[in-house]
């Protein structure tokens, strides 16, 4: 469970400021009883769930404070995993030390996590001395915030120092060998029974150019990338198999990853992959998740708050069968979009602040079988996006990279293909996509006749 400390929503499609509540601000409302008077945000947010508004009259269901909602305690026998921003306690002390605070130590308002004698969530971490209620015996708070903290961090000091190993020295190369000893045995001895190749027999295919974007680009389509020489040794097997113009698009996304790394802030891609059935796509898609998920995880707010687990690359295409051949979601389930698309739009509500906390690593949306999506479906993808990243620019700030055939299927219904320009229609594509095509048949490469039949 995510605990989000943002409140700000964005805008629907009215142009209208919405403000939604999150997690801090349901737990300063909690009820008014006894058992939640000592309760830390903590054991609020891993023992009760928010209820929404069909759900109100469900049993042992109490409203919050303030009519900010409804919560019921979790009843499937183990408390709820909570996830927080982690800050460096040398780099960040005031965010390190308010982040204790906000989730160990009870509290109704923020003004009583810092005091005029303490002014700082640091000093009154480790100086002052708060009366709980229903006590009348002042306990230091940096006593109290710990032993919250140790049921919920038992094994903090230890992650947070694996966690440092990894990002200074990087994955163990034998780690495989010390957590199963027995099957890295077996493949040893695979391996010594193999038949022995000869060292002369080089595989040509290893000197493979790398691309970066020209920089004249047209509004139609992406250019083809010049080569330029770096360093590649590491990818070179998975990714010796790309030809020119798969390469051309890979390069160019790796390029603006690795700028976004390096702290250069550069402007969003919308690049559209076309290309008939058998010329790769698919490959290129994962190809480009992989070595761009590996590149973003580097960028430094992913790196301080180490929360690896939320995703710098989506996945998704429209129908089901599209979105498990690249090991992705539908657009529909991602995005949680309703079933009708006809205006006016509807938002998230109650569930924002999760989606937004699962999408907070976002750089890249990839759309596979863009053919089948229609223009009000697309317009309603931009301002869900919008609406979670915060962004009133295209689709919310993130990069879209999509794929698809406009020759292949269309739109369900009678809905317009993206391509298709229409009079009064809200069009996202035609000014803001640049398209590269790829030709060069690669799903029967070896039988040039019958691709050519």
């Amino acid at each position: 469970m995510s605990l989000p400390m943002s409140c700000l929503q964005t805008m629907d499609d009215d142009i209208e400021n919405v403000w939604m509540t999150g997690l801090p601000e349901k737990y300063k409302a909690r009820p008014n009883r006894p058992q939640f008077e000592n309760m830390c945000m903590a054991e609020f947010a891993s023992e009760y769930r928010i209820v929404y508004a069909g759900q109100k009259k469900f049993k042992n269901v109490l409203p919050l404070q303030k009519n900010l909602g409804h919560i019921q305690k979790r009843t499937r026998g183990k408390p709820a995993v909570i996830r927080f921003a982690r800050f460096s306690q040398q780099k960040h002390p005031e965010k390190f030390y308010g982040t204790l605070l906000k989730l160990y130590l009870p509290y109704r308002s923020d003004e009583q996590l810092k005091s005029t004698r303490f002014q700082t969530y640091e000093s009154f971490y480790a100086s002052a001395s708060v009366k709980l209620p229903g006590t009348d015996k002042l306990q230091r708070v940096c006593k109290i915030v710990n032993e919250n903290r140790e049921k919920y961090e038992k094994h903090n000091e230890a992650i947070e120092q694996a966690i440092e190993d990894f990002e200074q020295n990087g994955p163990v190369e034998d780690a495989w060998t010390t957590l199963a000893a027995a099957n890295e045995l077996i493949r040893l001895e695979s391996i010594s029974e193999r038949e022995p190749t000869d060292p002369n027999d080089v595989n040509e295919q290893d000197n493979i150019p790398e691309y970066t974007a020209s920089t004249s680009i047209s509004n139609t389509a992406m250019p083809l990338m010049e080569a330029t020489q770096q360093n590649h040794a590491q990818m070179r097997k998975m990714y010796q198999s790309l030809n020119q113009t798969q390469a051309s698009i890979f390069y160019a996304v790796r390029d603006w990853c690795k700028r976004c790394v390096s702290g250069e802030n550069p402007q969003q891609f919308l690049y559209f992959l076309n290309g008939g059935a058998g010329v790769g796509k698919s490959h290129v898609i994962k190809s480009i998740y992989a070595e761009a998920t590996k590149i973003l995880h580097r960028l430094p707010c992913i790196r301080e708050h180490t929360d690896i687990f939320k995703p710098t690359v989506l996945l998704t295409a429209f129908t089901g069968t599209a979105a498990f051949n690249i090991s992705g979601k539908t657009l529909h389930c991602l995005l949680k979009l309703p079933r009708s698309l006809k205006p006016p739009y509807q938002g998230l509500g109650n569930s924002l602040d999760e989606i937004r906390a699962d999408f907070s690593n976002a750089h890249i949306l990839i759309i596979d079988e863009i053919s089948m999506v229609s223009k009000q479906l697309f317009a309603y993808v931009n301002w869900r996006l919008q609406q979670i990243k915060g962004n009133q620019k295209p689709f919310g700030g993130l990069s879209i990279l999509a794929v698809g055939d406009f020759f292949q299927l269309p739109p369900l219904g009678r809905a317009k293909p993206l391509c298709v320009y229409e009079d009064h229609v809200l069009d996202f594509w035609t000014d803001n996509f640049q398209m590269i095509t790829m030709t060069q048949i690669m799903r029967q490469r070896d039988d040039l006749a019958y691709a050519e039949l």
